[in-house]
């Protein structure tokens, strides 16, 4: 679970802004709230919610966590980050730290960074009142000087664990280096490694998940879910199946990409192939003797006559398939402790369906779950306190200098409507016109 996070000289954040989901003292929507049990815990919110006007930086709340999880990770992006721009002079050196929760441990994790590579870098273990260093890592032309924590093991481990560090390459984190060196002595680096790797997931716009009908077939649970979501939802969609594909020609994806797919074929194992240019999806299963079958992932829906009726995925609406790629979230979310981040959930979605998934998730909070969501989005009807607390919205904005300002709802203490207060610009975080009249857009026509 995310708890705070601070960004400084990325993209639209130019000095250092936090964006916080540790909870306030407030006794509303209390299924929301991960509370503390022992008395050096923090208290989590499981809902969070970022609205801004368009170009006001809170997409780049969700881009520059998914950065951070990218470099931890092990992956350092070359070009797919900038600093602020804005400046008198650019600052080359960007920083993005992170608190988080994860198996009832809390820590924190930030690096300071430049497109030639990684700066500083450090792990401290948290709680409420102390923190504990696992490691810091300042990187110079004369290598890398790492101090560590209390390493577990005799001086060979520790010596190993310092020849690690010192060999840990400038693009690379030592998070992941320690990890895909198998190394040993300093046991929460896999535990915070593990939340970037498999904890956090974030979708985009762009994201696709397309292999519903793959879980469906594996998981009667997951598949009875599904079924039950989209009908929910009112689509139209009865069910996602596979339905089979007489030759690779038929799949019209391109030879080189089928090439490659049957070239790293594995017996035994399923393939999934997302189509690059719409929404179709296919599976490869490959047999022991090194032939394979293919199919094909189709809508299914019901005639006046209760008789099923099959559509192709580009035959569906986007809205549909955007929900498509969300029912797979709220069934983890319901049943493991996942957290996921959600950039413009209301891209291609109607209000009501926006709507209608968040209070799908809400309603199926437990207090013996630590998941968490936290969206972006332009959608008001959100704004309601009788569905959310204060404290999980947050406001983005841009300042005189064009660069991105977070506050959140609960500095306001809001009474009233605060739907209405928003679009009346009450929170800032819309955007704002000058008169339609002052355009002076079209010809003179006596010109």
């Amino acid at each position: 679970m995310i708890l705070r996070t601070t960004f400084e000289n990325i993209y639209s954040f130019n000095e250092e802004v936090s964006v916080s989901f540790v909870a306030g003292k407030g006794s509303v929507h209390t299924s929301h709230v991960s509370r503390a049990i022992k008395r050096d815990d923090i208290s989590a919110l499981k809902f969070g919610i970022i609205y801004g006007a368009n170009a006001s930086g809170k997409s780049n709340v969700i881009k520059a966590i998914a950065l951070l999880q990218q470099i931890a990770s092990g992956r350092f992006p070359v070009g797919e980050f900038e600093p602020f721009k804005l400046s008198k002079s650019i600052r080359p050196v960007s920083k993005i730290e992170i608190e988080f929760k994860t198996y009832g441990r809390y820590f924190a994790y930030g690096i300071e960074f430049s497109i030639n590579g990684i700066k500083e870098e450090w792990l401290y273990e948290i709680n409420s009142r102390s923190e504990k260093k696992i490691f810091e890592r300042v990187t110079s032309s004369d290598g890398n000087l790492f101090s560590f924590g209390d390493v577990n093991g005799d001086e060979e481990t520790a010596r190993f664990v310092k020849f690690l560090g010192e060999g840990t390459p400038i693009k690379k984190s030592f998070l992941s280096e320690y990890v895909g060196r198998n190394g040993k002595g300093l046991s929460p680096i896999k535990v915070a490694h593990g939340w970037f790797a498999s904890g956090l997931r974030i979708i985009f716009p762009s994201t696709r998940f397309r292999g519903i009908s793959f879980n469906a077939e594996q998981d009667e649970s997951f598949h009875d879910a599904t079924r039950k979501l989209l009908q929910y939802f009112n689509t139209g969609i009865v069910d996602i199946r596979r339905f089979p594909v007489n030759s690779k020609e038929e799949t019209n994806l391109p030879d080189a990409l089928l090439n490659q797919i049957i070239s790293n074929s594995t017996p035994g194992k399923t393939a999934l192939v997302a189509a690059p240019e719409s929404n179709e999806c296919f599976f490869f299963d490959f047999k022991a003797d090194g032939s394979y079958s293919i199919s094909k992932q189709k809508a299914v829906h019901r005639n006046d006559d209760d008789k099923e009726i099959v559509f192709e995925m580009d035959e569906e609406s986007d809205g549909s398939i955007r929900l498509l790629d969300f029912i797979p979230m709220l069934i983890d979310l319901g049943q493991n402790d996942t957290d996921y981040m959600i950039d413009e959930l209301d891209r291609s979605m109607h209000p009501l369906l926006s709507q209608k998934l968040i209070e799908c998730y809400l309603h199926s909070l437990s207090k013996e779950r630590d998941n968490q969501l936290i969206i972006s989005t332009h959608e008001c009807n959100l704004l309601n306190l009788d569905l959310i607390r204060s404290d999980e919205v947050w406001f983005v904005e841009k300042d005189k200098n064009g660069a991105s300002q977070l506050v959140s709802l609960a500095e306001y203490k809001p009474r009233e409507n605060i739907q209405k207060g928003y679009l009346q610009g009450r929170y800032s975080a819309i955007p704002f016109f000058a008169p339609i009249e002052t355009l002076n857009w079209q010809r003179d026509e006596k010109a």
